[in-house]
Order: structure tokens, then C-alpha cells, then sequence
């Protein structure tokens, strides 16, 4: 089996597959397949008309992700069992303990059908998506956003500010501010060094990807950006969002205005996992998720 790289030339036959299911996995966009290509080493291969993402992570385990499009293009089911048959062999050629991710419940089930009592299936609780409501985090209302409605007023009377649109032309300023949020970090979040190559990565193949950002700026200096897209029917997700804490409430700030000039015409907004860091789970929790996106992981019992 010969796995493909993830190139921007494939996006259009890995898109094809993609968008025959409608998934809330903030996982399923090519934009964030290639951002992560390098880091994660995604690659793929196409088995029975499937994708079939084939990721390993610096120093962990190749694993393979449940078939993706198993649903063909004329509504047909096509059938799992010798494409997950395959994944395993490959898996147990190079070595590898067999893992496949699986990416909602739907599937949980397709693989316990396929494979009764074959496999063990727990919950990848470090990756479970957090998901918002638009209009919720738009408004920030009630005491639920009290302090997060502060952060935001405080920053509006604060500094002379204005929000704008991302393009090509912002990419610079976009590195060059989570080059400096990252120094400031340190060694204080994992995997900083991952998330700056695939934040060139999105930067310098902009033009080429389905993108909407937005930025703030105050006196005319960026202090904060974000960049998202529409990952399924009315939810999209948002891929990146860094700010300048030197100017109080401004994450705060670029989540609410995001939310205000490019998502009005969603209900949901999926703001990706918290990857088991503290930090991060604690700052998603606190803007009130509505529904978790539920990931999982299967191995041979």
C-alpha cells in the first residue's frame, strides 16, 4: 500500500471526498489536513473509493483514520470491512500496534457492525471539538459572558481600534505576531513549535485555500488575528486565533468580532480540541460550549 503526500495540487480529489460526508470534526477541512501535513506527517491513501487519513506524530504510532466518503457520490454505502482489513495489515507490516480514529459515533457503530467484538473503542477525550453557539458569543449576554463581555468593553473604550478583513497581504504581520506570542510562551505550551510551521504553512499558501480572517488593529499595529472556514452545513470552524496580551481583552476582543463581521450566517462555530492542556481546556470551557464533538480511538481486543 502506498501511502500519498498531501499536496496543495490534491486539494480538489481530497475535498471530493470530504464533502461527502458532512462532518463536524474540525479535523476534516484540507486546509487543516495540509497546515498539519508536516507536523503530523499526514499523508493518505485512497482504498474501494475511501479516503483513508494515515497520520503519525513525532515519535508516536502511524495510525489510520476510518474510512472517509463511505457514502459514494450517488448515495450508495460502500463496504468498510476490506478497506478497514487492509489499514490493519499495513499498520501490522510497518510495525505498528493497529489504531484507527474514529470520528463520531455513526462510526463507532459502522466499525462495531463490521467487526462485532473485534475491537476495543474509547473516547479520545484530549481532541473532542469544542462547539459554540454564533449568535451566544456574538452577544455575550447574560451572566454566563459576564467577564467575557467586560474584556471586550473594556478593550472597545481602551484603544482606538478597528477591525478588518484578512488577505494575502496580512500574512507577514500574522507571522510576525504569533512569532512574537510564541516567544512569550516559552516552554509553557506543547507543541508551540508544530503549530508555527503550520502557521506558515497557512499563511504562505493563502490564496490557494478556502479561508476567511479577520484582524484587529489599534493605532494602525495588528494586536490580534483569526482564521476560520465553513466546515459543515450552518457550523464553521475556526483554525487559528492569536492576540497581543499586552492589549487587555484582546482575545476576547478578535473571537467576538470574528464571530460579528464573517460568521453571521452560522449557527455554530467549532473551535477545535483543547489537546489535554489545562490551560486551554480551562479557557475553552469558560466561553460555554453547547456540544462536544466526540472522537475515538479503536484497537485490536
Amino acid at each position: 500500500m502506498l501511502l500519498q503526500e498531501i499536496t496543495i495540487d490534491k486539494k480538489d480529489e481530497i475535498n471530493r471526498y470530504l464533502r461527502r460526508k458532512c462532518s463536524k470534526n474540525s479535523e476534516f477541512t484540507f486546509t487543516n489536513l495540509f497546515m498539519w501535513r508536516k507536523s503530523y506527517d499526514i499523508k493518505y491513501v485512497i482504498l474501494h473509493d475511501m479516503l483513508c487519513i494515515m497520520p503519525q506524530h513525532t515519535g508516536g504510532p502511524r495510525s489510520a483514520t476510518f474510512p472517509i466518503g463511505f457514502i459514494g457520490e450517488d448515495g450508495t454505502e460502500g463496504d468498510i470491512k476490506p478497506v478497514i482489513e487492509t489499514l490493519l495489515a499495513y499498520l501490522q507490516e510497518i510495525g505498528e500496534t493497529p489504531l484507527i480514529r474514529l470520528y463520531d459515533d455513526a462510526t463507532v457503530e459502522k466499525l462495531n457492525q463490521a467487526f462485532p467484538g473485534r475491537f476495543i473503542i474509547t473516547e479520545d477525550v484530549n481532541s473532542f471539538d469544542y462547539v459554540y453557539d454564533v449568535q451566544e458569543l456574538t452577544a455575550l449576554a447574560g451572566k454566563r459572558f459576564h467577564t467575557k463581555k467586560n474584556h471586550v468593553n473594556k478593550f472597545k473604550k481602551k484603544y482606538d481600534w478597528e477591525y478588518q478583513p484578512l488577505t494575502a497581504h496580512d500574512a507577514e504581520e500574522c507571522i510576525q505576531l504569533f512569532q512574537q506570542w510564541h516567544q512569550g510562551k516559552g516552554e509553557e505550551v506543547p507543541g508551540l513549535e508544530e503549530e508555527q510551521e503550520a502557521v506558515l504553512e497557512l499563511f504562505h499558501h493563502w490564496d490557494d485555500l478556502d479561508l476567511r480572517g479577520g484582524c484587529i488593529r489599534v493605532d494602525g499595529k495588528m494586536v490580534a488575528f483569526s482564521v476560520g472556514e465553513p466546515l459543515c452545513g450552518t457550523m464553521a470552524v475556526i483554525h487559528l486565533e492569536h492576540a497581543d496580551t499586552s492589549y487587555e481583552g484582546a482575545f476576547a476582543m478578535m473571537n467576538q468580532q470574528f464571530l460579528e463581521h464573517e460568521w453571521q450566517d452560522f449557527v455554530y462555530v467549532n473551535r477545535e480540541e483543547d489537546m489535554g492542556i489545562p490551560g486551554m481546556r480551562r479557557a475553552k470551557e469558560s466561553y460555554r460550549p453547547v456540544f462536544m464533538v466526540k472522537k475515538y480511538v479503536a484497537t485490536l481486543a
